[in-house]
């Protein structure tokens, strides 16, 4: 897939309309597009298109099935991320609400949540935690449910992502301990939390139109855009956190690979910010950006 307003035309006959015939038009068309695995990303979009519905490939497929399945596998091949046509994605030991336009959490922050629950079981009773740039509420929540005791804060810049995160800490019944609130990073934030969490926008600015179209045209530029090498978030984030952080705290990113050096490098620099380090993801590469406050 190369341009955002890229189709694919999936055209149905007579003779295509068992599952099994559909299945194989439907990984023809999504290979075409440069799906990676298109043979099981097919059989999702039936089952989606099917609401669960099993259908040997013998079967023929019912008329509204096969409409919904066909406009899948056309909306699948000009880039829209799966999560975002199913409407959700799992995310740890929950599932989560994906509106259109908010960015899809992905497994590497799975890991940043499981790094920051681990670092949250260690602060005294009532703990209060930070979002910043919290998008579907992921991060949050996942804070929310690790410990019932902790409050969180999740804020964001961005209008959908806040009516997405406040759907979804709605549905987990954690609206008495996660607030979800407008703010330019900490421009409305207040007071002094034990953790702070982030997962900034890291892609560099010249990077951008490199990236998959299903990423490019269909999830939010600002939750990409890191910048001038893609540290400008990060380095603003590191520069104010320590005023926001009680004697002690931690603050955890979510880096890109080769992005670590130069952001230790930073973290030295700043005022009360001490013991920064990084630390890799499953996949072997520098991931996670961590300090502490003096």
């Amino acid at each position: 897939m190369t341009h955002c307003t890229r189709g694919a035309v999936y055209l149905a006959t007579p003779g295509q309309d068992t599952a099994g015939e559909r299945l194989r038009r439907a990984t023809e068309v999504l290979a075409r597009a440069g799906v990676r695995s298109p043979a099981r990303e097919a059989r999702r979009l039936l089952a989606l298109a099917a609401f669960g519905e099993f259908f040997g490939p013998g079967e023929r497929l019912p008329r509204a099935v096969r409409g919904r399945f066909s406009r899948l596998v056309e909306a699948r091949a000009r880039g829209v991320p799966v999560p975002v046509l199913e409407g959700r994605t799992g995310f740890l030991d929950f599932e989560l609400k994906v509106w259109p336009g908010v960015l899809v959490p992905r497994p590497e922050t799975e890991e940043l949540a499981e790094l920051a629950r681990r670092l949250l079981q260690g602060f005294p009773p009532s703990p209060r935690a930070l979002d910043l740039g919290t998008g579907t509420g992921a991060l949050a929540c996942a804070l929310a449910l690790a410990r019932p005791d902790v409050r969180v804060l999740a804020v964001d810049i961005d209008r959908r992502a806040l009516a997405c995160a406040r759907w979804n800490v709605a549905r987990l019944g954690l609206r008495g301990r996660v607030e979800v609130r407008r703010s330019d990073w900490f421009s409305h934030v207040r007071g002094r939390f034990h953790l702070i969490v982030s997962n900034p926008p890291y892609v560099p600015r010249e990077e951008l139109s490199a990236l998959p179209p299903e990423v490019r045209c269909f999830e939010a530029r600002k939750a990409l855009d890191g910048g001038e090498g893609g540290i400008e978030v990060a380095k603003e984030i590191l520069r104010q956190a320590p005023g926001y952080l009680v004697s002690g705290g931690w603050l955890l990113l979510e880096i890109a690979p080769g992005q670590g050096g130069e952001l230790v490098r930073f973290a030295q620099r700043t005022p009360d910010l001490v013991e920064p380090r990084v630390e890799r993801d499953l996949a072997g590469k520098e991931r996670f950006l961590i300090g502490r406050c003096r």
